[in-house]
């Protein structure tokens, strides 16, 4: 066992038990998504982790690769029409759609909530990172121009507003970040290269080498601060992907052994998350979850880790969750802390989905010096599954006697409950 911030690694479990080769999951809550092979082609399946059953979503036409999830919808990219074109599946409605047949190509998928982006192969000037409004299907280009570099390493990726890439146009991979349909602003000053970014809340995280060194960078878009911590040794950070506080990679070894490493944020700690004499490749991290594809029993499977809180312990949820699906126990105390200042005549306006109760709500002002007034606090709400299930939890930060634009700052969570409450 591996204590992770106040959790444990419990043993991983083995998801896909076909002779046949699975790889390059994804994972949303309690939803895994790959790539199988074992009809004699490529299709895209699904996993219900609480339900424990597995879905095939496409029929063998093409192939499909680099699925993505997000809440009821997966998205990856498919060639059955010729050049490559980005797919959605609705699990819900169960069907799937075309959602892009440009001529030259759509490639490298992702998806949160009602937002898919692409990184874009159109001819000459009209290529670059795209990304499709799923409410009202309008699409719009989010870069500046076109995007250069190999798909895999300008890995464009979304969380809310935020959209990053990276680009090789100016003659090293250099990430990008465009936030709320901004401008894009450069993450770095084109001296080192810097790629696979992936991004959560108001962090990103990408890989970085030069001065003949390799790091994994963990980026704050709010403060600008980063951070800079070496892979396993020997090897570098290779495929990050970060939710919340929790940062994981493969350790590239450019062996046959690789392993998978995550930093606790919070904690402050590195831990070795795997060590098994095999490759470990393309994690991916929602919430508490852990996915990635490995080849111990001799083929491609699909693995999964849950990273499960100590006793007693509540899960903790803040700004850097907004957005996202977490995965907590039936019955377990689920904390959201949000920032407040009653004194402006702001305050949240919260609500919860049935069977997610609100068992506590209360606000404490930050330390203030001698009878300085005017300082802000914060807001907790203590939330409760009572059975499992998917739960909403929103907040909408306004004064009480102004109507309601649109425009008002929001905390959004969606809250999934699995198993019975840990004794």
């Amino acid at each position: 066992m591996v204590g992770v911030s106040g959790a444990e690694v419990g043993e991983p479990v083995q998801v896909t038990t076909n002779g046949s080769d699975q790889g390059i999951a994804a994972i949303d809550g309690d939803r895994i998504v790959w790539v199988d092979e074992r009809h004699n082609g490529s299709d895209i399946y699904l996993y219900d982790i609480a339900a424990g059953t597995e879905t095939r979503i496409t029929n063998g036409t093409g192939l499909p690769i680099w699925p993505e999830i997000s809440g009821e919808r997966i998205v990856w990219q498919d060639n059955r029409s010729g050049a490559p074109e980005i797919w959605l599946y609705d699990i819900a409605a169960g069907t799937e759609v075309r959602l892009t047949d440009e001529p030259g190509g759509q490639v490298m998928p992702a998806i949160d909530g009602d937002k898919v982006v692409w990184l874009d192969l159109r001819a000459g000037d009209a290529g670059g990172i795209y990304a499709m409004n799923l409410t009202d299907g309008t699409v719009a280009r989010v870069s500046s121009g076109p995007v250069q570099g190999n798909p895999l390493i300008v890995s464009p990726d979304v969380s809310g507003g935020t959209v990053v890439w990276a680009d090789e146009s100016g003659g090293d991979y250099t990430v990008f970040v465009s936030r709320d349909d901004g401008e894009p602003v450069a993450l770095g000053n084109g001296t080192v290269r810097q790629g696979f970014p992936a991004v959560s809340g108001d962090r990103v995280v990408w890989t970085e080498i030069g001065n003949g060194s390799a790091s994994l960078v963990i980026h704050g878009l709010t403060t600008g601060k980063e951070e800079r911590v070496a892979g396993g040794s020997p090897g570098f950070a290779l495929y990050p992907d970060i939710s919340g506080d929790l940062v994981i990679w493969q350790n590239f070894t450019g062996g046959i052994m690789d392993d998978i490493y995550l930093l606790d944020l919070a904690g402050g700690e590195i831990r070795q998350v795997t060590d098994d004499d095999a490759w470990q490749s393309f994690p991916r991290i929602s919430g508490n979850r852990i996915a990635w594809m490995d080849n111990r029993s001799g083929d491609w499977d699909i693995w999964l880790l849950t990273l499960e809180e100590e006793a007693g312990a509540p899960y903790a949820f803040g700004t850097e969750q907004n957005g996202e699906n977490v995965t907590v126990p039936v019955e377990s105390e689920a904390l959201v802390s949000l920032a407040e200042n009653p004194s402006t005549g702001y305050s949240w306006n919260a609500t919860a989905s049935p069977g997610l109760t609100i068992a506590a709500d209360r606000y404490e002002q930050n330390a203030t010096p001698g009878t300085m007034v005017g300082v802000g606090g914060i807001r907790t709400w203590t939330l409760v599954p009572e059975h499992a299930g998917v739960f909403t939890f929103s907040a909408v930060y306004r004064r009480p006697w102004e109507n309601v634009t649109g425009t008002e700052k929001r905390f959004d969570l969606t809250i999934t409950a699995v198993g019975e409450q840990a004794e």
